[in-house]
Order: structure tokens, then sequence, then C-alpha cells
């Protein structure tokens, strides 16, 4: 709304022929000294004390406060206010400007001079009051519309304001309430009228109400208060209930209370399903078997019972404000540092919604264990955002990984050392596994094969045994091939085919492996040409020994028995002393029958038969002279028992020691040990005979007594060394392994 002044203005402005500033004493109309004085009084009152206008001219803001005040307290429920229409009041300003400009018009013109000048000074005067009271009229019916077009206004906010308004007194009667008020409380305002608010609460509530409207009434600060309230249709909401005091007059005492209700149902909704939510997440923080905490700024803000049994710690006082990386040793095992792991994780959270990785977590009790670190966000402001970690013991987990991972870098590296070609296929035929050896068998990398198919890379295997074997292979069975030769190499290969099976015992596939055995093939011809001719050497050995001692035999046969059989019978024949030949040849015959005992003896040794090796070994060493030979017998264990041949050759080779310790060494002592002890049966001959070269050894022992021991020896397995040197004697050791 314009001030008087600013209207005075506009209003002298519409004037014509009005001049600003003239003056009634030099010939100015009696309207230009009315302006003159409308002006000066005017602006007198903006900036002095107020004249005599300025009460005309405030009267329009102390009507527009009456009608404030009456408006609010004097509108009925349901009425509509009914404001005067605009355009009567532009009509009425209209009809007053019309005669504004009349008046003017005879104000202009001057009056008749035969009048006295204080005649023409009061009409002049007269005049201008006039048109000062028409002017303030004017203003006041620009203030009436002003205000009537505030009224509707404030009607219109007041009853269709979103929100309801009420006038209560210190009781809580309703005096005046809107339009949405009415709708919040589900009833027309006339029934409501009257009414106490309290009724509208909730009974359980209802105490809470009274004390509100004590405490509005008694301060000038605003009162809020959550209810909930029940519609007269028994429909329930919830309601934020502002209040605030009010008096009659600037100096009065508050006797009322505006009260401001809010429905917050939804609000209230969504806060009752935050406390739920809240509290769910609280019992499953606390009774989470997972270790959870929660962190910000880089520290622990709380921790559940999990967490604590994790880290040791006895309560949560230990955990709470620590730094985040207390319980984490400063690097990882891989060198990473910590808080840089961390850092990492958290930006793929921000980013991601959520972050994961593996960390070693240092207890307080000094022990480590890994964990898995899950983390999501759950606030972002700024540099505050709050983080949810879970940590899950996943020691054991790791620890298999690492074993696992360990194995399968054993597994390749078996793969690529081993010495046989490896290849592996899966229920198609397809290769899984090629190692460095199939690398250079065929000439083909292992990427260039993997994934392939077997048939395709070897075409010459399809239709062939090779498929076959491959087929059979994923049926379950087992094989091995000797001989079958691998694509285009040459040589000779042994292959191994074998069923891969799944976990759920299923055949997924299955393995080849391929065995170069070219050069063993190669050792075993070698092996067994060896083995011919040693054989033939054995045999001929035999067949020399044999003829040796079928010779010997024969000697002794024609130098022994056959000269005392020949010389009885000289005597015989010679019967000129007969007493003395009969006696000459029965001693003669009688030594030929010793001699033939003692070849008999030789060939077939009776006394081993009958007493064993211990005592023909003893009858042995007896019957050569001292004179000849002094031999010391060492036995030991002989009691237990032997296969036969073994006593034999035993027996043999002792036999053939001794003889040729008289025929070759010139010794005079001999020692001789033949101990049994477990399986092995030890046989040594040790003499101070002359001795002989040690490159003189190979000549040595192909004589017939060596050569028949060395035969022996080979049919049991057994060993023999020589050790002799010239004038120290010889020393020779045989071992030989009994098998029962």
């Amino acid at each position: 709304m314009h001030s008087p002044g600013r209207r005075y203005h506009r209003a002298h402005r519409a004037l014509p022929g009005a001049r600003v500033g003239a003056r009634p004493d030099s010939g100015s109309s009696p309207l230009d000294a009315a302006h003159r004085r409308r002006h000066k009084s005017t602006t007198t009152a903006r900036v002095d004390a107020p004249p005599r206008f300025t009460g005309l001219s405030a009267r329009p803001t102390l009507l527009f406060s009456f009608a404030i005040g009456a408006t609010f307290f004097s509108l009925t429920p349901m009425d509509t206010p009914t404001p005067q229409p605009a355009t009567v009041a532009h009509a009425a300003l209209l009809k007053l400007r019309a005669r504004a400009e009349e008046r003017k018009r005879l104000v202009a013109q001057r009056l008749s001079n035969m009048l006295p000048a204080d005649v023409q000074r009061l009409a002049q005067d007269l005049q201008v009051h006039q048109i000062e009271l028409e002017m303030q009229y004017e203003e006041l019916m620009l203030a009436q519309t002003e205000l009537e077009s505030l009224r509707a206004q404030y009607v219109d906010l007041y009853d269709f304001a979103p929100v309801g308004y009420f006038s209560l007194n210190a009781h809580g009667i309703i005096g005046q309430l809107n339009l949405r008020g009415s709708q919040q409380l589900g009833s027309v305002r006339q029934r409501l009228l009257g009414q106490r608010f309290d009724l509208f609460i909730v009974p359980e509530y209802r105490l809470n109400f009274q004390p509100f409207i004590s405490r509005v009434l008694s301060g000038e600060q605003r009162q809020t208060l959550e209810v909930p309230m029940q519609r007269e249709d028994g429909q329930l909401f919830m309601a934020l209930l502002e209040g605030a005091s009010g008096a009659l007059g600037p100096d009065e005492v508050p006797t009322y209370c505006r009260v401001v209700v809010v429905d917050i149902t939804p609000q209230h909704a969504v806060k009752r399903a935050l406390e739920a939510s809240e509290s769910r997440f609280r019992k499953l923080f606390e009774h989470s078997s997972d270790a959870v905490v929660l962190v910000q700024r880089q520290c622990y803000l709380d921790c559940n019972a999990s967490a604590l049994q994790l880290l040791a710690v006895p309560t949560r006082a230990r955990v709470v404000g620590q730094s985040v990386g207390a319980f984490f040793p400063a690097q990882q095992p891989d060198g990473t540092p910590t808080m840089t792991l961390f850092a990492g994780m958290v930006a793929q959270a921000l980013r991601n919604g959520s972050g994961r990785t593996e960390v070693l977590l240092r207890r307080a009790t000094g022990a480590e264990l890994w964990v898995e670190a899950i983390v999501t966000p759950f606030a972002v402001d700024g540099d505050s955002a709050l983080f949810h970690i879970i940590w899950r013991d996943i020691t054991s987990a790791h620890t298999a990984r690492a074993e696992l991972l360990r194995q399968k870098e054993f597994s390749e590296s078996l793969l690529d050392n081993s010495v046989d070609g490896i290849l592996a296929f899966d229920h198609d035929l397809h290769i899984t596994a090629w190692n460095r050896v199939l690398e250079q068998l065929s000439g083909r990398p292992e990427t260039q094969v993997l994934g392939q198919a077997v048939l395709s890379l070897f075409p010459e295997y399809e239709g062939g045994e090779q498929e076959k074997a491959l087929r059979e292979v994923l049926k379950g069975m087992r094989m091995m091939r000797y001989d079958m030769p691998f694509h285009q190499s040459s040589g000779h290969f042994e292959s191994y085919f074998l069923p891969l099976e799944s976990p759920a015992g299923d055949i997924s596939g299955g393995l080849v492996i391929i065995r170069d055995v070219t050069e063993r093939v190669r050792l075993a011809e070698e092996t067994t040409q060896l083995k011919l001719r040693q054989q033939q050497e054995v045999l001929a050995a035999i067949m020399t020994t044999q003829e040796e001692e079928r010779k010997r035999i024969a000697e002794a046969l024609h130098n022994g028995v056959g000269q005392l059989l020949y010389a009885a019978k000289l005597n015989l024949e010679n019967r000129s002393h007969a007493a003395t030949c009969r006696q000459v040849a029965l001693s003669l015959i009688d030594e030929g029958i010793k001699a033939t005992r003692t070849i008999s003896h030789e060939l077939t040794p009776g006394i081993l038969e009958d007493f064993g090796l211990k005592i023909a070994l003893e009858e042995l060493t007896k019957r050569i002279p001292k004179q000849q030979l002094h031999v010391r017998l060492q036995l030991q264990g002989l009691e237990q028992p032997r296969p036969r041949l073994h006593d034999v050759a035993t027996y043999r080779i002792v036999q053939e020691l001794l003889t040729n310790i008289i025929k070759h060494a010139n010794a005079r002592e001999a020692f001789l040990y033949v101990v049994h002890e477990g399986s092995q049966l030890h046989i040594s001959a040790e003499d101070d005979g002359i001795g002989f070269q040690q490159d003189a050894s190979a000549a040595a022992t192909k004589g017939i007594g060596l050569a028949g021991i060395r035969n022996r020896l080979d049919l049991l397995g057994g060993t023999l060394t020589v050790d002799s040197r010239p004038g120290k004697g010889s020393i020779i050791t045989i071992e030989v392994k009994i098998k029962n």
C-alpha cells in the first residue's frame, strides 16, 4: 500500500494546470497553494513530528490491523468471505476523479477582482481544504480496496493451507479452525467449534496435551508435541502439534493458543521403519557369527562379540577408538603396506558399493591369522564415511589354497621335469596337458596343441591301435602297450593309458604316459649278449674243469692204484719166496684200497653227507700233514641250516683254496675262516706264502683252481676278492648270500 505522500504526489500530477511550487501571493490559484501546503505537511510528517494529516494518513494501517483481527475472530465455520468487488471501488475512484477535475476547473477561474483581498484569501483556503478532504477520501477508498484484497488473500491462505490451524483457549476448547483442520479431524467446522481438542488425541497420550497448552501460554517460544490422533471415523494418524501463545492486545496476558497441526504419518512410518531397521541391524550386528566392526575416520567405532573373540580382547574398550591398523602388521607377507591395501579396498567399496580383500591379522596374543575383509560404506558425508567391515577367519582355507597352489606348482614342475612324455585329454579327446618331453618328441609346442583334438594333430592314429586305446581308457580301462610307435619319432616306446576320475567318481578324461625305452632296449640287448658270453665262458670253464678233474683222477688211478696193483701182480708172479711175496702183495693191495678210498672221498665227500659242513671241514684240514702246511681253522655259525648246494660248494671252495695254497703259495701257515651270519656266508683264506703281483692277478685268476671257484660263485651269486703282494702272502675273500 502506498504512503499518503506518494498518493498525494500522484494525484497532484494528475490535475491539469497545477504548478508545483507556486505561491498564493504571486498570483497562483488556491489549488496551487493547497498543493504546496499538502506537500509541505506530508514531508514534515515523514521527517519530523506528525502533523494533523498524519492521523488521517495512518488510519488505513489501523483499519488494516483491525480488519485482520476482525477477520480472524469473526469468520464462521464453513463461511466463505465475500469481499466487495474491485469494480465498485474503481467506479468510486473514477467518480471522485471527475469531481476533482470539475473543482479544479472552477478553482482555476479567477475570482472577481471586485472582492476584497481577505474574502479572496478565505475562499482560496476553503477551496484548498475541500480539495484536501476529497483527496483524503480518495486515499481511504484506496486503502479499503487494498484491505479487501489482502483479506481475500488471507482467507485463501488460511482456509486452503496444507496444515491445520486451530485457535484454542486455555482449556483446549476449539475457538477457530481452518478447512484443513476440519479435514484432519474428519468433521465440519460447525460441529468442531466448542469441542475439546484433546478428545481427538488417542486416550493413552491425552495426559501430554494439557502440559503442552500450559507451556505454550506460559512462554514466548514455540512448543512442539508429537501425538497419535483419531478422526471421528476412527482412522488414526500421527500429528505434530506446534503451538504459540496469542493475546488480544499488545500488553495483555496471552489467553489463547494458535496451534498448527501437521500430519506426519508418512514421516512417522519411515521413522518407525528406520528404528525397526536399526533394531534389526543392531541385533544382527551383536549376534552375527562373523566378526563385524564399524570404522569412521580410520578409527573403530564399535564391534560385536565375534570381533572381540577374533581379536582375543576382553572388552570393547580395547578396540573402540583404536586406529584401523592397530591389529594388523605394518606390511603383509607379500611386502604390501597394510594401509595401502586398506586404501585400495576403501576406494573399491566407494566405487562399486563394496570391497573385498584378504589380509593377515594379528591378534592381541600375537598369533597371526588370515581373514577375509568385506567393506560396505553406510553413509558418505565428505571425509566422515561410515564403513561396515566383516572379518571371516579363512586361515584354514588360505593354508589349503596355498598348499593346493604349491601342489599345483609341484605338479607342473613334475610334469615339465618328467623324463616321460605326458599327455592328458578330456572326454572329447581334446588335449589338456602336454609336457616338454612331448614337445621334444613331436616338435610341437604346448601352446599349439592345448585344446586341439588328438586325432586332428595325429591323423595317423585314427582307426588304429592308438585310437582304440584312447576310447578304452574313457571306459575306465587301464592298459600298457609295448613298442607302440609315437608319431614320427624313431625308437622304442612304452605307452601307459590311465583313466582320470573326477571327485564324483566319473571318468572325466584320460592320461597317456609315453616312455622312451630305446636306451633300455639297447642295454637289455647288450646285457643279454653279455650273459650269453658269460654263460659260454662258464660252460667252457666247467668243461675245462671237468677235463682237468678227469685227468687228475686218471693220474691218481694210474700213478696210485694202478702202480700198486701192478707191483702186487709182479710179487705174485715171483714165487721164489712165497711167504715174503705174499705179505708184500697183501701190503700193496691195502695201499691200493686206501688210494681208491681217498680218490672216492675226493670225488664224493661222504662225511659231508653224514656229519655236516663243520665236521667235513675239520676232517679236510686234519688230512693235510702239518709238515706240509699248518692250517688254523675258525668256524662260526655253521650249525645253522643251509641248502645242500651251498654246503657242497663251500666244501669244494675250501678244498680248492687249500690245494692252491699247497701247490702255489709255498706257505708254511694258513688261516681259514668260514662264518655263517644271518643271510651271509663269509669265507676267507690267508697265507704267508710268496704272493704275487696285483697286475698279474688277472692271469692268476685264470688258473684252473680260481676259475673253478669263480664258476661256483657265479652260480651262487657270490663275490670273490683277491688281495696279494709279492713276499706278503695272499688274502682271498668270498661273500655268498644264503637264500632260504
